[in-house]
């Protein structure tokens, strides 16, 4: 059952996250032997990516050298050989033992390994792409991409600096030296449609490929709320003022662990202020340029990949 009125990607994780089973000691013994426990395997860091999920391959796929298919579970008991870092337990199945691992190597350096059973290793949102927004399977490569991107930024104990130790199935880091507790994060980002009467308000990032808007986000900071951040990031970026916040949605984000919180932000409209250091441009759109950018007929590019949360936004906008 949908929680929200927009259903975002990433969010709709299927597993029981089984909480209950993550300080049992046989969660990687007993457990990981059964015959239908299963493991999605995602491969290191590299130049070009920070950890890629292996997905199987239709024949259609294979000779377009494309990803079609969906993640590509594996049975731990022929994962003994791979040369795998840290793994995790993600939940339950129906019932079954569902983990994930990472290997140590990039995506290269298991090629010819994998792909003669028909399967590679691809980046989450080339992943996003072709399985489309909602799909369940998202949700699960957002758990097991956040959790193990974060075992590997966080070995050693940030109070003393030893090297800590995973436990609690690999939702805990313990260092033995000092005894803290270390736990997976989550950085909380605001994302916000600014609206202004029949207008709303689009913002283009550094770095961005010409002629491409989405809608204006930043990090929330330490000692504010969701809205008092909303409105600072407005403020900073193009120089109006917030008068109201709505909460619309949010989304799970694995680059490398965020949490996407979705809103509209109401302003008086007036002259922009853009500061340089923070976005490249913005500007005022209607309703009909979204559709005509829709249908390419604008000279912007105005709605971002389904799979990214300003999609959502301006689509609930343009179809109110």
């Amino acid at each position: 059952m949908a929680l929200a009125d927009i259903t975002t990607a990433f969010s709709g994780n299927p597993l029981d996250r089984a909480d209950h089973l993550r300080t049992d000691p046989e969660i990687f013994g007993d457990y990981m032997q059964r015959e239908d426990a299963r493991i999605v395997l995602l491969a290191g860091e590299s130049r070009q990516t920070d950890g890629e999920v292996r997905v199987s391959l239709t024949s259609e796929s294979r000779i377009l050298t494309d990803v079609v298919g969906d993640i590509a579970w594996q049975s731990p008991r022929k994962c003994r050989f791979f040369p795998v870092g840290t793994t995790i337990f993600l939940g339950l199945d129906n019932g079954s033992p569902r983990y994930a691992a990472m290997l140590n190597g990039s995506a290269d350096d298991f090629t010819e390994m994998f792909e003669a059973d028909g399967a590679k290793f691809r980046d989450g949102r080339g992943i996003a792409f072709k399985l489309g927004g909602a799909h369940p399977s998202l949700g699960i490569i957002a758990q097991a991409k956040s959790m193990l991107l974060w075992h590997e930024s966080h070995r050693f104990c940030a109070k003393c600096g030893e090297e800590s130790k995973l436990v609690k199935a690999g939702y805990e880091r313990k260092c033995a030296a000092c005894e803290t507790s270390h736990f997976p994060r989550t950085d909380p980002v605001v994302i916000m449609l600014v609206r202004a009467g029949e207008k709303a308000l689009v913002g283009r990032g550094k770095g961005w490929p010409e002629g491409h808007y989405s809608a204006l986000a930043g990090f929330m900071e330490p000692g504010e709320s969701m809205e008092e951040a909303v409105a600072r990031e407005v403020f900073e970026e193009v120089g109006l003022k917030t008068t109201r916040v709505h909460y619309k949605a949010s989304q799970p984000w694995p680059w490398p662990s965020s949490l996407m919180i979705g809103v509209e932000a109401w302003v008086k409209e007036g002259e922009l202020n853009i500061d340089s250091s923070e976005i490249e441009d913005a500007i005022w759109i209607t309703k009909e340029d979204v559709l005509k950018s829709m249908r390419e007929e604008h000279p912007y590019r105005l709605v971002p990949p389904p799979f990214a949360i300003a999609h959502n936004l301006i689509k609930a906008w343009i179809e109110e």
